[in-house]
């Protein structure tokens, strides 16, 4: 039998999927269905959820268009959907061009991800670290298609 896939979603794809008029139709929509679906793991730290509050929360144009309810139903579903990861308390060794995102490097290595997911260039430019591969949104729904674990 193959491993599960086992993935962790960027802060800023779990806005750009707040920000959407259709969500439920985009990429990580579909990537949201296929977890809850049991098609893979979606893993999740706390470090996301508090980067999503502190980054809607820090920018106007973002609080304007997205509610604290919605935030708090993202949040209360990727709680049921994902595995858990730990924070990781000790300091984190300088990865990426953005030290910002060596936190979610880091977790993804410990919880054996297979993908990091992100729109983030200085993240994807990486292409593959620690054995976890950096890929967008839709490109990861690919190779849930090509895997055959979504239509």
């Amino acid at each position: 039998m193959l491993a599960r896939l086992r993935a962790l979603v960027d802060t800023n794809a779990f806005i750009s999927y707040l920000l959407s008029r259709a969500p439920e139709t985009s990429a990580i929509g579909a990537i949201l269905a296929a977890a809850a679906a049991g098609r893979f793991t979606l893993l999740f730290t706390p470090g996301v959820a508090d980067e999503i509050r502190t980054t809607i929360a820090a920018r106007p144009d973002l609080s304007a268009k997205i509610s604290a309810t919605d935030i708090d139903t993202l949040l209360t579903t990727l709680d049921t959907l994902a595995e858990a990861i730990p924070r990781i308390e000790e300091e984190l060794p300088r990865i990426g061009r953005d030290p910002k995102d060596d936190y979610l490097i880091a977790h993804a290595a410990v919880a054996s991800a297979d993908y990091l997911v992100s729109w983030d260039f200085d993240l994807r430019d990486l292409v593959q670290i620690a054995g976890v591969k950096l890929v967008s949104p839709p490109e990861f729904l690919g190779v849930l298609r090509e895997a055959g674990l979504v239509p």
